[in-house]
């Protein structure tokens, strides 16, 4: 991000407009986002794909599924993240904990856009505030109404906007664009996980081998279901930007 004339005056606290009406800290945090993998998360009939990249570490000592970017929320309930994943991990367990508050006042699973205007709230709290920074991360929440699914995006604001299929993380206008321009009008999961995968290339480092995608299928009244490495692998054989790991480029 270019710094700009006087900005420096209005960059020290989230809670400091700048003259034109910006807030450089919610910013500086999606600009945090951007240096993170791409996440994107596609819609079908009766469900929702969500696929993540992640950056694997250099050592073979590491072990790659370690590193989660999709979490199970409750029955039917779940969502892929880009950022922070220290940061990403406070903000799911907020989710579980208004989950299961739900669950035990109402006996129902809480409904997707309640959990997310209550995350929103609680995210847009961090930009009221001083003594506090935004979180950097951002979310794909998913869930559905009856059996249908839905999609909520959630960033570093506290702004909420719903969609039929989104991309967060590293370029995610550019895979938005992508999305938007292959997406079909009617959906069926393999169809929906190739659309993601390929749009997770679109902003992601090529070639990269299976295992820096982590994959998670959402259906109703069931926990994500998160692939394991052997299907991933399976699923994505052929694709022209998956290629062989090559753990030993950055060793000395």
């Amino acid at each position: 991000m270019e710094m700009q004339p006087g900005q420096m005056a209005y960059d020290r606290a989230s809670t400091v407009f700048s003259p034109d009406g910006r807030l450089f800290q919610v910013e500086y945090a999606l600009q945090a986002i951007q240096m993170g993998g791409t996440a994107v998360a596609v819609t079908y009939e009766g469900g929702i794909v969500f696929v993540a990249y992640r950056n694997l570490p250099v050592s073979t000592l590491a072990e790659a599924g370690s590193i989660e970017k999709s979490f199970a929320i409750d029955a039917g309930l779940g969502c892929v993240t880009a950022g922070l994943i220290a940061d990403s991990r406070v903000l799911v367990e907020f989710l579980r904990l208004e989950a299961q508050r739900h669950r035990i006042t109402f006996g129902e699973v809480a409904p997707y856009p309640l959990l997310a205007h209550a995350l929103g709230g609680h995210l847009q709290q961090f930009t009221q505030f001083g003594g506090t920074r935004p979180f950097a991360v951002s979310l794909l929440l998913g869930g559905f109404s009856g059996r249908t699914p839905g999609l909520v995006e959630l960033d570093p604001s506290g702004a909420t906007i719903g969609w039929k299929a989104y991309a967060i993380g590293r370029n995610r206008r550019a895979v938005a664009d992508y999305l938007e321009e292959k997406i079909p009008a009617e959906r069926t999961e393999e169809t929906a996980f190739k659309l993601a995968v390929q749009a997770v290339a679109e902003g992601s480092p090529s070639p990269f081998p299976p295992e820096a995608l982590d994959v998670a299928i959402l259906e109703p009244e069931t926990e994500l279901r998160r692939l394991p490495p052997v299907e991933v692998a399976r699923r994505v054989q052929g694709m022209p930007f998956i290629g062989v790991p090559d753990r030993t480029k950055n060793q000395k």
